[in-house]
């Protein structure tokens, strides 16, 4: 039967008018449309301007062309008749200076005399230099340089005879070869080339006035077509404007709430619960929290398949918000956990009265794809001040006290007590051991490869961080990473496995194989720590990597406490030739005016979005969003969580750049992930000529294929 709750005042529950209205259960068939990034109309409109304001530039482009090319050549031809006319008074004046020297025999004379014919003879090398623009009478200025040179080699003979012989036998000299008839060849030649000089020119500007009446008529027709695109233009912008809008809320929303659930996501929740716990602090209340966790989920998701546990989580969700007020935050905390902000309350009395309100509608029988399951859940409750002060404290406290109602048989509900932290010594071993985990070599670095989508072929390795304990054995990041994070020993930590990566890839590069873009994770303990570009600087001069096969992986909520700063870093880092992505793009605050001010080359697509398609309608249509979002702002696109092929697919037609997941390949020790790679490289070019045959593109780099 539905629990109801009873009035606060009067029972300490949450007051029935403030209950969210219930929402119905998700049906099997249901999906959401969403309309497309850019519209079809906006891009016809534009596509249709472009093309008019294409042809009339081609217009103008011609009409300016005409008009500059005639203008060209009659500054040629201006230049032509202004050499031509230098050459008549160089040849000119050597005839007087020769006139001179038969009269007086001074040898000056007769130098000045070659002197103008060799300036006669420069400027007809000026004038071969112009026949470009008098291509036609090309021959004629030849064969007047030739004959100015004939002249100007009678001089230097002329000029030798005088050194040796003396002035009479010069003159007898010039009295024999003297030719008047070369001379006047040269004037006449000289007087021909100035006339036809004149002609084109009188052709050419009663072409460039035709032209300029011409320009004109068609500056008006185009300003004209101009001002009537300029309208269209506008109109159709402000609706693309409007609709962008739209498609930027959608985003927005993705970015602060789950895309399978349509809960808060964890960065709303802890922006919810900073601002309550602030109040509540100057108030003197306090806020409570619960801690939901499904019992035996992953024996359902793991039978039946993500699918039916997607749709189980959204009936969960469903559930939960009709048992909480409009007032109170219901948040997914990922996997199988939900969390409950609760802001007003009188005692821990109202909030063990929620609890057991949610656990009796989650144990309710629900149908999923025709069968009918039954769930329970275990919740954690902690309270601030005296459970903890902040958000983390008050999340790892329920999250104690949800254990312990698991440990007390499950569907069931504890508040926080401070016996209740028995891993506390453990967590302390824990952490004491890690300090020396460098120390003691037990740290390793595991690479999962990033594929191509287009190519199938592998570009890039994104380098993940192990911890092979002694006793405890293997440690995966979830647990190591944070720990790190609270004992600062992510630094170093980060150090060394950028200089692992570093030469891990120099290494690959050694044994033959391509040199591959190496992905780092830069965790929040290390994006501001004062000696990251020192460090990052200094591995790359102690490696001799080059950094252009470097990539830092950071989150959106790394940048969110001072985005001032964060670009300010990573414009530092992009300056050093890295490369820089959005990890887990779309989990956090994507704001369109934010991230395109980040230095960035690319975004990762979280797997959380990737896990519904192409089945999932909002999955589908987030991660559509995302890639046209990425497309307009010239970014990569990075698909991680690509478990099958049809997600493969699906992200190949969308646009993706590169995946990554268990559908390619697991991370891989260094050793395995070698055999991978040549593996890959040798079945990539056997689909080289199996497509030329017709066969099947190998995407994976194993076995797995898929048509183009």
């Amino acid at each position: 039967m539905d629990f109801e709750p009873k009035s606060l005042s009067s029972t300490g529950g949450i007051p029935e008018g403030s209950r969210r209205e219930p929402e119905p259960e998700l049906g099997d068939a249901e999906t959401r449309e969403i309309s497309p990034f850019i519209s079809r109309r906006f891009v016809i409109g534009s596509l249709l301007a472009f093309g008019i304001l294409v042809a009339n530039a081609f217009v103008t482009y011609r009409t300016i062309a005409n008009l500059i090319e005639a203008s060209r050549i009659a500054e040629n031809t201006l230049k032509v008749v202004e050499a031509l006319k230098d050459v008549q008074g160089d040849v000119a004046d050597s005839q007087i200076e020769l006139r001179g020297y038969i009269i007086s025999g001074e040898r000056e004379r007769l130098e000045r005399a070659r002197a103008f014919l060799e300036r006669g003879a420069t400027r007809a090398e000026t004038l071969r230099a112009l026949s470009g623009a008098i291509a036609d009478q090309t021959q004629q200025i030849e064969l007047l340089g030739a004959q100015i040179g004939e002249e100007l080699a009678r001089f230097d003979t002329l000029i030798e005879i005088h050194r040796r012989n003396g002035v009479a036998a010069t003159l007898r000299n010039i009295r024999a070869t003297a030719g008047p008839a070369a001379i006047h060849r040269v004037e006449l030649l000289t007087a021909e080339l100035l006339g036809a000089a004149d002609a084109r020119l009188a052709r050419r500007t009663e072409q460039s006035r035709r032209s300029s009446d011409l320009s004109v008529i068609t500056a008006a027709v185009a300003t004209l077509f101009n001002l009537g695109l300029l309208g269209l233009v506008i109109l159709l912008a402000r609706r693309e404007i409007k609709e962008r809008r739209q498609a930027e809320e959608v985003v927005r929303f993705g970015a602060t709430h789950d895309p399978l659930t349509g809960l808060p996501n964890r960065l709303l929740l802890a922006e919810r619960a900073n601002r309550a716990l602030t109040s509540a602090k100057s108030e003197g209340r306090s806020v409570g929290l619960l801690f939901i966790d499904l019992d035996r989920f992953k024996n359902i998701n793991d039978a039946l398949g993500h699918e039916a546990g997607d749709r189980l989580l959204q009936n969960v969700a469903g559930r939960v918000a009709r048992c909480v007020r409009r007032s109170d935050t219901i948040a997914r905390q990922g996997g199988d956990e939900f969390v409950v902000l609760i802001e007003a309350f009188q005692d821990r009395g109202d909030l063990a009265q929620v609890a057991e309100k949610i656990l009796v509608e989650v144990a309710k029988p629900m149908t999923v794809y025709g069968k009918e399951f039954q769930i329970t859940a275990s919740i954690g409750i902690s309270v601030s001040p005296v459970d903890g002060e902040d958000l983390r404290a008050l999340l790892k406290n329920a999250d104690i006290a949800m254990y312990r109602a698991k440990q007390q048989g499950k569907n069931t509900a504890q508040h926080y007590a401070s016996g209740m932290n028995p891993g506390s010594v453990e967590r302390l071993e824990l952490e004491a051991a890690l300090r020396h985990a460098l120390e003691r070599n037990e740290l390793d670095l595991y690479y999962q490869p990033k594929v191509e989508a287009r190519s199938g072929r592998v570009t890039g390795i994104e380098c993940l961080l192990r911890w092979q304990h002694p006793n405890v054995g293997l440690v995966l990041p979830d647990q190591l990473v944070p720990l790190a994070e609270e004992t600062g020993l992510i630094v170093p930590i980060g150090q060394w496995a950028l200089r692992a990566a570093c030469l891990q890839a120099q290494k690959w590069a050694g044994q033959g194989l391509p040199m591959f873009r190496m992905a780092v994770n830069l965790s929040a303990r290390q994006f501001v720590s004062a000696t990251l570009l020192e460090d990052v600087a200094g591995t790359i001069r102690e490696t001799g990597m080059d950094p252009r096969w470097i990539e830092f992986e950071v989150t959106e909520s790394v940048m969110l406490p001072d985005p001032q700063q964060a670009v300010k870093l990573l414009r530092n880092l992009k300056a050093m030739g890295v490369r820089l992505t959005i990890d887990d793009f779309g989990t956090g605050y994507s704001s369109l005016a934010y991230l395109k001010r980040l230095p960035i080359d690319c975004v990762k697509i979280d797997a959380s979005f990737i896990r519904g398609i192409p089945v999932d309608a909002s999955d589908v249509a987030i991660t559509e969003t995302i890639l046209a979002m990425a497309r307009s702002l010239r970014l990569k696109v990075v698909a991680e969580g690509v478990e099958t092929l049809d997600q493969a697919r699906f992200l190949e037609r969308g646009g993706c750049d590169e995946m990554q997941g268990y559908y390619f390949s697991k991370p891989l020790p260094a050793e395995e992930l070698t055999t991978y790679l040549k593996e890959q490289g040798a079945a990539l070019e056997e689909s080289r000529r199996g497509e030329a045959s017709g066969r099947l593109r190998v995407v994976s780099g194993g076995d797995r294929r898929f048509p183009k």
